[in-house]
């Protein structure tokens, strides 16, 4: 590491965001964009890798019935791929109503030959049943019959299935479930369940509805994923995602709010960031809690005089010791009087009013444990839309540095455009409640700059709390604007441990891999494009395991 280049963004007053900058820099992408194409030659099966598969013996071996929705032209390219299967175990489910069962096939889907072979590989490796249904990965075929836009899935998450059918048109599911769901679904006038986009999204909503997985076990629940292109969808069909656009119109405060905002000096973004929650946010059940570290200018005092007699809301207290955010937050909370607790950075800007009510709603359910923003630069471009634990080596923001509405492929556009599970997000906005900040003992105070942060929200998802992302909450970071120099080698060996002890505590879920960011994807490069199979380590954290 060039140790002249990180002390160049390291600046102790600078709050957090000098860490993240450093996250950002240090942790940066190393490789360029990998095509589909390229992806797609190096993980192809040949025909002698498929003949070894159909060789393989499988104690549990169920019959697999089949429910295909394909007329005309595509159902006979879904025959013929249905014949090409290396397990046999399969016909009609009409002609066969013991199956175990049921593979459910929408419109224009074809299959690859292994797709059924990896299902019952899942079940065997599951002792043969605890699962209720299986989705997988999937690409598309254009006119010219090209293999594009795959659809790299995350594991599963009951609150974006809500908003939007992300598992795909084909899946495994246990039959005794299929039809019990089948019985309740409307019928149309000829008596058949719809199953177009919208039916299917409402099918797999049913499906999944009593499957309460718990955060930190997505891979061992009920509903799996295969992170394997198992089938094919004709282009045009595949752009048919159902989404359900409902947005509430009441939003009304909930209980009360305290924001807490560390600051040191920096009049300018304080007060761009308090006149923002004072005539922009539309929330007004709140009280802003502005933690003094040792600031030196003359101008930031008389700040805070005047903006404590404009509004009863204001408090400001003082923190004495050296940098810590941690235990600055930590300082903040200790004073805050709110159900809810939201820690703001200091050059951060309101943009929708209606931004903390999104974020007070869902932290307000008790099986989530913090929420975080959508976060954008000046220029409007993506600064955060969650973490990916992993990326770059350690943790690294989704989406950062992307256009909006110009992010990687369909499919990743679909997933950042809706509250879902991830796996961390940044300090620099993030609401909890109190009770939940409270059973996590707050941020550890000994990560006292860098991935505090990630490390309360994989503390939380440990204790069974979901960690979500929701973009309808939408705030401008405007992240160098406290940025500086720092020459202190003291400072640099603290971010070192740092790192060691963080890398140290999270090796397993880091060795694990993000469940909400798909192994096929890039842990080096732009975010939600295809990982380079022979570049790219398998464990890219392990060279930070001696950081001291």
């Amino acid at each position: 590491m060039n140790l002249g280049k990180l002390k160049n963004y390291l600046n102790l007053f600078s709050l957090q965001q000098a860490a993240v900058s450093i996250r950002d820099r240090f942790f940066a992408p190393e490789h360029e964009e990998v095509p589909y194409e390229r992806w797609l030659e190096h993980t192809r099966i040949s025909s002698r890798g498929y003949a070894k598969i159909s060789k393989e013996v499988f104690h549990f071996q169920p019959t697999i019935g089949v429910y295909a929705h394909a007329e005309g032209r595509d159902r006979a390219a879904f025959v013929q791929s249905l014949s090409l299967q290396t397990y046999r175990n399969v016909r009609p489910l009409k002609d066969c109503p013991e199956a175990e069962y049921t593979l459910f096939a929408g419109p224009g889907c074809t299959l690859t030959p292994d797709m059924l072979s990896s299902c019952v590989r899942l079940l065997n490796e599951d002792n043969g049943g605890y699962v209720d249904l299986v989705y997988f990965d999937s690409d598309c075929i254009d006119a010219e019959g090209r293999k594009t836009n795959p659809a790299f899935r995350p594991e599963y998450d009951p609150i974006l299935l809500r908003k939007v059918n992300y598992m795909g048109n084909v899946f495994l599911v246990r039959t005794a479930l299929f039809r019990k769901v089948s019985g309740e679904m409307e019928r149309d006038s000829g008596g058949k369940v719809s199953l177009d986009s919208d039916g299917v999204h409402a099918f797999l909503k049913r499906l999944c509805k009593g499957e309460h997985v718990r955060p930190g076990q997505e891979r061992s629940g009920t509903v799996r994923h295969i992170p394997r292109i198992l089938y094919h969808e004709v282009l045009e069909n595949a752009r048919k995602v159902s989404v359900d656009r409902h947005i509430p119109l009441l939003k009304k405060d909930l209980e009360l709010v305290s924001v807490i905002i560390p600051n040191k000096d920096h009049v300018r973004e304080l007060k761009s960031c308090i006149d923002s929650l004072l005539e922009v946010n539309a929330y007004h059940n709140l009280e802003i809690i502005i933690v003094e570290n040792n600031s030196s200018s003359p101008e930031i005092f008389q700040y805070y005089e005047e903006i404590q007699k404009r509004d009863e809301r204001i408090h400001v207290y003082t923190y004495t010791g050296s940098f810590n955010y941690s235990r600055i937050n930590n300082f903040g909370a200790s004073k805050a009087h709110g159900r809810f607790l939201l820690f703001l950075n200091n050059d951060t800007v309101i943009l929708k009013p209606s931004s903390i009510w999104y974020l007070a709603s869902h932290a307000e359910r008790q099986d989530v444990g913090v929420v975080g923003a959508l976060l954008i630069y000046p220029d409007h471009t993506v600064q955060h839309a969650g973490v990916i634990l992993g990326y770059g080596g350690i943790a690294g923001h989704a989406y950062q540095g992307e256009e909006l509405g110009e992010l990687p492929g369909e499919y990743p556009e679909l997933l950042f455009e809706h509250t879902r599970n991830v796996s961390a997000v940044t300090g620099a906005c993030m609401l909890m409640r109190r009770e939940v900040y409270e059973q996590a003992g707050g941020f550890d105070e000994e990560l006292a700059v860098t991935f505090n942060d990630v490390d309360l929200c994989l503390r939380l998802r440990k204790e069974g709390y979901r960690v979500l992302i929701c973009p309808n909450a939408e705030l401008i970071h405007n992240e160098s604007a406290s940025r500086g120099a720092e020459d202190s080698e003291e400072k640099v060996r603290r971010f070192h441990r740092e790192i060691g002890i963080f890398v140290r505590r999270w090796e397993k879920e880091l060795e694990a891999g993000d469940p909400f960011y798909n192994p096929n994807l890039t842990l080096t490069g732009r975010t939600y494009t295809c990982k380079d199979p022979v570049r790219e380590a398998r464990a890219p954290y392990l060279k930070y395991l001696r950081m001291e």
